[in-house]
């Protein structure tokens, strides 16, 4: 009975034994697998006079959005690789190929005298911070889909919003994109919403009217009346918002709507000139896509290359010709023909926005609505983008045509002689002192020091 007894208690302690070791190599099963990729990719390379050592496996943990996964993020869902987060030990320099979507490393630098695994945690974003005249923006750095609408409502098949980052002339330039709330600014006795903060760090913004509207809102008080842009259609030259008779980028006349927004400006907005920048211009991109003899003047059959933006969904701020960057005198760029820096908003920056381009001749316009977007006013407007001379489609005539924006919010070519909506553009100075959070209840206020 006694050697029973102590065979009995013999068991239960090996028992007790066996399974904290099944716990312990369970757990450390659980870390190692939890504090590695699911995967391991073995890196060769050439050993250069033997200083080099065989970095081995690498293991990799991922980083998506601050939280650790082991799924690789897929390309092109709007995620970078944020290389100043990622890391690797044993002097590895992570370095990652957005095209291939593939990690690569160098080297060089690799050290690990007690051949330790290497593991590399690198880190996918969709946003970074960027320090701006309105403070600290965060700011979006993928390309968005720009075949998509891009709103709150429904109606919309992308529901981005915020700020995103691409270039002008000036460097990176971070615009408003979709239903976004937090750009309004209370200027000179009406209200703005910004557009974009340039390359240059000034803040280009477009007029929305005597009070704050909500996004969508149709009314006539989001613009300054209506204009033609010029008297007829029956020229290349009136798609200028200046021009002169047989040339293709003439600056000798100013366009019916541009006199219209010099007088908006010196009726309301020289006791503000302290505020608004004049070396920022604005482009009327009279570039054109085919080159034959003649091509921008008279009747010849033209499309500028705002055409082929607009219809392949690919908008650029980057203007083209010196010609067509309309700027005041002093400033250190563009045509320097504008008597006051006052503009309109380019086709370009209204794809930006949230209005997606497409096919927009006649009466085949697929473009999407943008039902809450915060450009749309219930009423059509003008953008100062040349679309061409040429014959739309479904239409025997032959027009000269300018891009404007339609009442449902997307992008359509208009003839010049008619009446459209005038919503005037300005640049703030990169300057200014900005109070108040942009909403509808506590717009943008603006001081100089």
């Amino acid at each position: 009975m006694k050697l029973e007894k102590f065979k009995e208690k013999n068991n239960k302690k090996r028992f007790i034994v066996v399974f904290t070791v099944c716990c312990i190599l369970l757990l450390a099963g659980v870390f190692l697998y939890t504090s590695y990729a699911v995967f391991t990719e073995e890196k060769k390379f050439n050993v250069i006079n033997g200083t080099y050592q065989d970095p081995g496996d690498i293991y990799f943990a991922y980083y998506v959005d601050g939280q650790i996964t082991r799924e690789l993020p897929k390309q092109n869902t709007g995620y970078i690789f944020d290389e100043e987060k990622s890391s690797c030990t044993n002097g590895v320099v992570p370095i990652f190929d957005h095209s291939t979507w593939r990690f690569t490393a160098d080297y060089s630098g690799y050290d690990a005298t007690d051949y330790t695994r290497t593991k590399c945690n690198l880190y996918f974003t969709k946003t970074k911070t960027v320090n701006t005249v309105l403070g600290n923006l965060e700011v979006y750095t993928y390309i968005p889909d720009f075949t998509k609408s891009a709103c709150d409502d429904a109606a919309c098949e992308s529901h981005e919003k915020g700020v995103f980052e691409t270039t002008d002339d000036d460097g990176p330039t971070y615009y408003y994109r979709g239903s976004v709330d937090n750009n309004y600014v209370s200027f000179a006795g009406y209200y703005w919403r910004i557009i974009r903060i340039n390359g240059d760090g000034t803040i280009r913004m477009i007029y929305d009217g005597t009070v704050a509207h909500p996004n969508g809102e149709s009314s006539t008080d989001r613009q300054v009346g209506t204009s033609q842009f010029n008297s007829t259609y029956t020229d290349n030259m009136y798609v200028g918002y200046m021009y002169t008779s047989g040339e293709s980028h003439g600056l000798g006349t100013s366009s019916i709507i541009k006199t219209a927004n010099d007088n908006f400006y010196t009726t309301n907005l020289v006791s503000y000139a302290s505020y608004i920048d004049t070396n920022a211009g604005f482009c009327g991109d009279r570039s054109t896509l085919n080159l034959q003899s003649g091509v921008g003047t008279e009747t010849v059959t033209t499309y500028n290359k705002g055409y082929l933006r607009v219809s392949t969904s690919t908008p650029s701020l980057l203007c083209e010709n010196t010609s067509d960057l309309y700027t005041v005198s002093s400033s250190n760029k563009g045509n320097k023909a504008l008597t006051y820096p006052i503009g309109l908003i380019t086709a370009d920056e209204v794809m930006l926005s949230g209005s997606s381009g497409g096919i927009f001749d006649g009466s085949y316009n697929y473009q999407k609505t943008t039902p809450s977007s915060y450009l749309r006013t219930g009423n059509t407007f003008w953008t100062m983008t040349p679309a061409g001379g040429y014959y739309p489609f479904g239409d025997a005539g032959w027009y000269a045509n300018v891009f404007g924006v339609n009442a449902s919010g997307g992008i359509d070519d208009y003839g010049p002689y008619n009446a459209l909506g005038l919503r005037p553009v300005l640049n703030l100075k990169a300057d200014v002192t900005v109070t108040g959070d942009g909403t509808m209840s506590n717009p943008y206020y603006l001081s100089i020091e």
